[in-house]
């Protein structure tokens, strides 16, 4: 999605999200680092549905392309996406929750030896 930015900040204002950390997140996905994803997560997909990844894939910025050859890819692409992008999330989710409290529990223990 282009000027993807706009719309995060947006939606992280109105969830009282962390605004500066979910502007960086949307640069893990930019043009550069779409191409390796998408691949990755087609070939996670791919092993996933016991499909034989096609060893031949190119990309070409076309319609044809994107007409022809991304009918026969967006299952296991779909597959490997949501896999991975759930398994991401939940570790993160919990990884940071971990993180979240071991520095409340320091914080806490620093707090309590200075007052003694």
């Amino acid at each position: 999605m282009p000027f993807q930015m706009i719309p995060v900040a947006i939606c992280a204002i109105l969830m009282r999200a962390n605004l500066p950390l979910s502007l960086a997140l949307v640069w893990i996905s930019n043009p550069f680092t779409m191409a390796p994803i998408f691949y990755f997560n087609y070939r996670v997909g791919s092993y996933l549905l016991g499909f034989n990844p096609d060893a031949s894939l190119s990309f070409e910025m076309s319609w044809h392309w994107l007409t022809h050859t991304l009918g026969d890819l967006w299952v296991p692409l779909f597959a490997g996406s949501f896999l991975v992008g759930s398994t991401l999330a939940i570790t993160s989710y919990f990884s940071l929750h971990l993180f979240w409290r071991f520095n409340v529990v320091s914080r806490w223990k620093t707090r309590k030896n200075k007052r003694n």
